[in-house]
């Protein structure tokens, strides 16, 4: 796609849990229609613990190292929040769950198909894994989304 644009992709560090999460909301905040990205539980918490513990999360920088982007992917295991619920898995296959949950892409950053990069950076690093389904969810309002 845009890979010699200069925008690099790289695994969260446990220490951006906050960031990621400004980030985040920053990018919620400026939305018109708020449905198109739910974030309403989510805190600066469930961040850190996705980070550090449940899974890992993804930052794509800009040319000059700024954060552009970022993307959690969580390992639900047999939780309630597991996609693979809705989709009538059976149980045994629900912990090669992984979901691709939460994704933005700062404003200024957009163009670059970084949202594309970044569920392209965490397929591939799951590549060789136990994890077998990369589920998300995305609204159907969601055009550029729905492209990734």
């Amino acid at each position: 796609m845009h890979e010699s644009d200069g925008y690099s992709l790289g695994v969260a560090e446990p220490g951006m849990a906050d960031t990621l999460y400004e980030a985040m909301m920053h990018v919620w905040r400026l939305l018109p229609d708020k449905d198109l990205f739910s974030v309403g539980s989510l805190t600066p918490d469930w961040v850190r613990e996705r980070i550090t513990t449940s899974g890992f999360g993804i930052v794509a920088r800009s040319p000059a190292g700024e954060l552009a982007g970022m993307m959690i992917v969580c390992f639900p295991g047999l939780d309630e929040d597991n996609l693979g619920y809705d989709l009538g898995m059976p149980a045994e296959a629900l912990p090669a769950v992984a979901l691709m949950d939460t994704a933005a892409v700062l404003p200024e950053h957009r163009g670059h198909g970084l949202e594309y990069r970044m569920f392209r950076f965490g397929e591939e690093r799951l590549a060789g894994t136990a994890y077998r389904w990369l589920l998300c969810t995305i609204s159907p309002r969601n055009a550029a989304s729905l492209r990734s």
